[in-house]
């Protein structure tokens, strides 16, 4: 690694320098976990460039660039939070997806100014790159339970969401109520939910970075709804998290979820899954953080927000 950031070329490095670097350039300590014990984390496990973004954390610095109170250890506790996460989110917007897609296939059975075709028709006039995508992944073997290319000609609503990935999926969603002049709440928080759903699906460090973007265009509704809703955290605090993109998503996300899913046991058995993972990994080494409060703070908005809406859905199973 270089000894400035934004050099051009970083030099190729074996594990025993990385640990030398991240001791003499970086500042880092291995008190949490010793030098050996890293090296072989490195080894097998991950790699010190995806590592290393998770000192975004750390706001104290040198005017060398060294950071101040900053453990390898609490790099690595973070990896394997954000690993768990993961699995977690992309599991619920999975489940997203499938019910979007129940719920837009029944709009259009109950629908009768729609024929099923004529829509997706019009999508695709708009979207011709989406017909070219769906024509090359019809001459590829897949996993489908149908032949892409008996329907790629003149697609219906219900086999259409089928061939498309889930971005051109929400905005054909979007599109088909704007088509029929159809009202639906949800397609205001699809970008939330869609960054989510990339983020893990890709495998993208989550958890690297809990500072407020002051130019983030955060939902104003979910905002304003968990200001009100007495969370036992300050209002400062709240809004501070929500210019946060990952609390943002999550927060939208959740909200979604809790309204589109319509299967109850899907519902609270997901959430319960989340909120044990909340309340036991995630916290298993809470002391490593004692002194960094961006991170005590977006964990106890993130736990806040989900009894919130988790709330939601028990109340549902009660009535």
């Amino acid at each position: 690694m270089p000894k400035h950031e934004h050099d051009e070329k970083s030099p190729k490095l074996t594990v025993p320098q990385i640990i030398e670097y991240c001791k003499n350039d970086l500042g880092l300590t291995f008190n949490l976990m010793d030098e050996d014990t890293a090296a072989e984390f490195l080894r097998t496990h991950n790699y010190f460039f995806r590592l290393k973004q998770y000192a975004g954390i750390c706001k104290e610095q040198t005017k060398s660039g060294k950071y101040i109170g900053l453990d390898f250890g609490h790099l690595v506790e973070l990896s394997t939070i954000d690993m768990f996460l993961r699995k977690l989110l992309l599991k619920m917007t999975i489940d997203l997806e499938h019910y979007l897609k129940v719920k837009i296939v029944n709009e259009c059975q109950e629908n009768d100014a729609d024929d099923g075709y004529g829509v997706v028709a019009a999508f695709l006039q708009k979207h011709p790159k989406v017909k070219n995508s769906i024509e090359d992944s019809s001459k590829l073997a897949g996993y489908n339970g149908f032949n892409i290319r008996k329907y790629v000609d003149t697609p219906a609503v219900w086999n259409f969401i089928e061939m498309i990935g889930f971005f051109d999926f929400i905005n054909f969603y979007s599109f088909y109520y704007d088509y029929f002049h159809l009202r639906c709440k949800y397609t205001k928080y699809f970008d939330s939910v869609r960054r989510l759903r990339n983020a893990a699906a890709h495998n993208v460090c989550l958890l690297y970075n809990f500072t407020p973007l002051q130019t983030f265009c955060y939902d104003m509704d979910i905002s304003f709804e968990l200001l009100g809703a007495n969370l036992g955290i300050g209002n400062g605090v709240i809004s501070s998290c929500m210019k946060v993109p990952l609390l943002n998503d999550f927060a939208a996300m959740l909200s979604v979820y809790t309204q589109l899913v319509s299967s109850q046991k899907v519902k609270e058995k997901t959430l319960e899954e989340i909120k044990a993972f909340f309340d036991g990994r995630m916290v298993y080494r809470k002391q490593y953080f004692e002194s960094f409060p961006s991170v005590k703070n977006a964990y106890k908005f993130a736990r806040s927000v989900l009894d919130w809406y988790s709330g939601k859905v028990d109340v549902k199973a009660a009535e």
